[in-house]
C-alpha cells in the first residue's frame, strides 16, 4: 500500500470526518457488533487505533522491538499470545469471542505492532459510523482491494469488546457518505 494513504489517518482516528470529505472511490467495511453501548466501544477503539498509529509512527520497524508504552493497559494485557483473563471484562470477553470465531490464538503485542509497519500494512483507516446502541461499522481503505491482510485490525476489533466483527466488504464511498447523514459517534 502506497505509503500517502496514511496521510491524515491519525486525524480521521480521533474527530469523525465531515460528510463532504473527498476519498477514495471505495472502503472496505467490518461490522462490529458488541455487547458493550457503541459510543463505549467507539471511545476504547479510538483509544488503542490512535495509540498504535502513534507508536508506528515514532517507531523503528528494524529493530527488534518497539516501544509498548502509549497502548492501553486493557489492551496490552489481554494482547499476550494466550487466553487471558484480564481485569477489563470486555476485552475479556473480546479476546475468548476472537479465539472461538477465527479458531485463532489472541496476538502478542510484538507482533501486532509490527503490523502497523506502514510498508507492510494493507489498509488505512477511514471512519466509523454507529448502526445502532450496539453495532458500528468500521471503514477502512484497502486500495479497492476486497481481500487484505488485515487480521491485526479485526483483533483489534475483538480486544475493544466486539462479539463479532463480519468483513470486509468493499462498498463505494457514496454509501459512507449516506451513512454520515446522521452521525453518530
Amino acid at each position: 500500500m502506497s505509503v500517502r494513504k496514511f496521510v491524515g489517518e491519525l486525524e480521521r482516528v480521533e474527530s469523525s470526518l465531515a460528510q463532504g470529505t473527498e476519498g477514495p472511490p471505495v472502503l472496505a467495511t467490518f461490522l462490529v457488533t458488541t455487547s458493550m453501548d457503541a459510543v463505549d466501544y467507539v471511545a476504547r477503539f479510538r483509544a488503542v487505533l490512535s495509540a498504535a498509529i502513534r507508536t508506528a509512527n515514532q517507531a523503528d520497524f528494524d529493530s527488534e522491538t518497539i516501544s509498548e508504552a502509549l497502548i492501553p493497559d486493557w489492551f496490552a494485557e489481554v494482547t499476550c499470545g494466550s487466553i487471558a483473563v484480564g481485569r477489563d471484562d470486555e476485552a475479556s470477553s473480546g479476546s475468548r469471542h476472537y479465539v472461538s470465531r477465527r479458531g485463532e490464538e489472541p496476538w502478542e503485542l510484538q507482533d501486532w505492532l509490527f503490523c502497523f509497519d506502514p510498508q507492510l500494512r494493507g489498509w488505512a483507516w477511514w471512519d466509523l459510523t454507529r448502526l445502532s446502541h450496539s453495532t458500528v461499522l468500521l471503514w477502512v481503505d484497502s486500495s479497492g482491494e476486497p481481500a487484505f491482510p488485515c487480521e491485526e485490525f479485526r483483533w483489534l476489533a475483538y480486544a475493544c469488546g466486539a462479539k463479532n466483527v463480519d468483513g470486509p466488504v468493499v462498498r463505494r464511498l457514496s454509501e459512507w457518505r449516506q451513512s454520515r447523514q446522521d452521525p453518530a459517534t
